[in-house]
């Protein structure tokens, strides 16, 4: 008996609930709701996945971290990430991630994004490549020679692959600053304004890493050269 009475009063609610539940449209477009209630209210939550899932340019560089210890694989998660950013297609002006008012602003922001983003890909690049680029060639390094050989090559890759990300970088500056107002993108524009009046030049300082990193490969040649005698 007291089965049947609980199965009874469970069927009852939820009898109850179906009752009193609207689909969403109906909720929205039923005239006697408040017409200034927006429509985003009614969207199921489990239909703004893209509040979890990475999809667009800004969800993409959100999910940059640069730790105060990293080691190799953080900085390789990170170039990844940015690269497919750089494939994305960028959030509604409405959720950017600064203040969007007018075209020239959403003009302005996409490309001071790729620029920084570009800008990010090469740092991480030369933060690897340092990891492998040994600063100095000592006389006893004959009996490592060829662990140093390797890792001056991979050194040199990893400047070879920063490069391309500076000119990128440095076209999408110059874009973006043909739009004469200023963002909220506070440290961007300041990225910015520097690589346009040429007080940093990546170019430079990467070709001069490179330059190096062939006469310590020569060095290097050299003593173990002089080893084999």
């Amino acid at each position: 008996m007291k089965i049947q009475t609980y199965i009874i009063t469970v069927l009852m609610i939820l009898v109850a609930v179906q009752t009193g539940a609207e689909d969403y449209q109906y909720q929205y477009f039923h005239k006697e709701k408040d017409e200034f209630v927006p429509f985003s209210d009614y969207i199921p939550k489990v239909r703004m996945h893209y509040k979890v899932v990475p999809h667009y340019v800004e969800d993409f560089y959100e999910l940059y971290g640069m730790k105060l210890y990293y080691d190799e694989n953080s900085l390789r998660k990170n170039i990844d990430r940015l690269k497919i950013a750089l494939t994305c297609k960028f959030r509604h002006p409405s959720q950017a991630l600064v203040k969007i008012q007018t075209e020239d602003e959403y003009y302005k922001y996409r490309n001071l994004m790729f620029m920084h983003i570009n800008m990010l890909i090469l740092r991480n690049y030369l933060k690897i490549a340092t990891r492998y680029d040994k600063q100095h060639i000592y006389f006893y390094d004959a009996d490592y020679a060829k662990d140093i050989q390797e890792s001056l090559k991979i050194a040199e890759q990893m400047y070879k692959e920063a490069l391309p990300y500076w000119y990128e970088a440095k076209k999408y500056a110059d874009t973006a600053s043909t739009v004469k107002i200023t963002t909220n993108l506070g440290f961007i524009e300041t990225e910015r304004v520097k690589i346009i009046r040429g007080e940093v030049d990546f170019e430079k300082i990467i070709n001069d890493h490179i330059t190096r990193v062939k006469k310590k490969q020569n060095s290097i040649d050299a003593l173990l050269a002089s080893s084999q005698k």
